[in-house]
């Protein structure tokens, strides 16, 4: 079976080159298509083989005669198209493709494909200045241009992941997907990187503002349904990694695995790994039984001296004292087994901290509780240090957000209840507000 171009090549020789630009337009299109959708078990594999294909495509082009782009139209559009080739290992920079897409606006300043294409290039060299100019050059050619538009929008993502103040790029990257979206709804690209646009900014705020994960979660949904979407593992990955955030574990589970078979060179494995330990190390501090932590703590008495807060006595104590905490009496007290899904207005539970429960993420920050009634449940802290609250501690969680976790994996059930909190003024320690500098302002880290 010949491949895309053997068969460009045979049909240029047949018809002697007189369709020449169309047909090798279209090759340009399924060389990036390839670049996209490829994915062998190392990048550079996968960088070996689009540079092999690169090659193959610049002979065809090569092989048009001289006297078929005499005219200053067509030897820009040979310039263009040699530099659109060069251009189209993804995230990788080449001086070749640079040198002819310049060459080519220079021969033809109303290229517009090939001034967007130059845009392109020099992001990749780190250059994000000039390439929003070349950008906003192509888009001032005409009417409104959806290509044009997800590019620019993929721009200031790319910029805002690395910028010292990223909240106006992630702004006009979120503006940019959006129009968009209003020229071709179904543009699957687009959704992504809107998608990707919210994501970024619940992680460079520090995770505080669940909305945006809500709304990358819409858009990752919308732009799976979207054909030429459906073989894209970064979009399987990433909206794995926002049900992680949004504790949907087994929705996360099964993207990572999906995304793992798509392109074997990903860390989804590790990300499964990650989800399955700290499920594993939640399953196992609920079922921790505190009659058996107290015989267990018991026999090491003669060893040597308690810590105070850290001995289980001490957590006995605390959850005894838990009822006489003042509440302010716009909230009802209650225990967790009277929570109900999602929010819970009005409500306040109060709660001793069994301990901070370390895993390789830094957000959220999970600790074990044990409410008045000694029901142990999960606290997912979003937006505040995790220094803000220690082991030993007394929390108040006002209109605590619930989530009912009940699933199976690789004949493993977790069933549990996690309570959620976003902002400082859910959390009271000890009776007494958080302070301000509690609020975590860095970003959170992309695996």
């Amino acid at each position: 079976m010949s491949t895309p171009v053997e068969e460009v090549s045979a049909h240029l020789k047949k018809f002697n080159y007189e369709d020449w630009i169309s047909k090798l337009d279209a090759l340009s299109i399924w060389m990036y298509d390839f670049g996209d959708q490829h994915f062998p078990s190392t990048i550079e594999q996968k960088i070996s083989d689009i540079e092999h294909q690169i090659d193959l495509c610049i002979k065809v082009l090569e092989s048009v005669p001289q006297e078929k782009r005499e005219l200053n139209r067509e030897r820009a559009m040979f310039e263009y198209l040699k530099g659109r080739f060069y251009n189209a290992i993804p995230d990788v920079y080449k001086e070749e493709a640079e040198r002819h897409l310049l060459k080519a606006t220079q021969l033809d300043p109303l290229l517009r494909d090939a001034w967007n294409c130059l845009g392109c290039c020099v992001a990749k060299k780190g250059n994000y200045q000039e390439a929003k100019e070349y950008y906003q050059t192509a888009l001032k050619m005409g009417e409104e241009n959806a290509v044009i538009l997800r590019q620019l929008a993929d721009l200031e993502l790319t910029f805002a992941r690395v910028a010292e103040n990223p909240a106006k790029q992630i702004d006009d990257c979120i503006k940019y997907a959006e129009r968009t979206h209003a020229l071709d709804d179904m543009d699957g690209g687009c959704l992504y990187i809107l998608g990707c646009g919210h994501f970024t900014s619940f992680l460079q705020t520090g995770g505080w503002d669940h909305n945006n994960l809500l709304l990358a979660l819409e858009a990752y949904e919308k732009a799976k349904r979207i054909d030429a979407m459906k073989s894209n593992p970064h979009l399987e990955y990433d909206c794995s990694m926002v049900n992680r955030y949004l504790e949907n574990y087994k929705m996360s589970l099964t993207g990572f695995s999906d995304a793992a078979l798509k392109n074997p060179a990903s860390d989804a494995l590790h990300q499964v790994k990650v989800t399955i330990q700290l499920l594993d190390k939640l399953k196992g501090l609920l079922q921790v039984k505190r009659n058996d932590k107290n015989k267990g703590k018991s026999k090491r008495k003669s060893k040597g001296k308690s810590k105070g807060k850290s001995t289980e006595t001490s957590l006995s104590a605390l959850i005894q004292s838990l009822p006489n905490i003042d509440l302010n009496p716009l909230y009802n007290r209650a225990t967790t087994d009277l929570l109900t899904e999602g929010p819970n207005k009005q409500i306040a539970v109060i709660a001793a901290v069994r301990c901070l429960v370390k895993y390789e993420y830094k957000a959220p920050v999970y600790y074990m509780l044990c409410d008045s009634d000694e029901n142990s449940f999960v606290l997912a802290v979003f937006g505040i240090q995790k220094e803000a609250i220690k082991q030993g501690d007394q929390v108040t969680v006002l209109e605590p957000i619930c989530k009912f976790i009940d699933f199976e994996w690789e004949g493993k059930h977790y069933q549990f209840k996690s309570v959620r909190v976003n902002l400082l003024e859910q959390v009271l320690v000890n009776g007494n507000d958080l302070p301000p500098n509690s609020a975590m302002r860095e970003t959170i880290s992309y695996p």
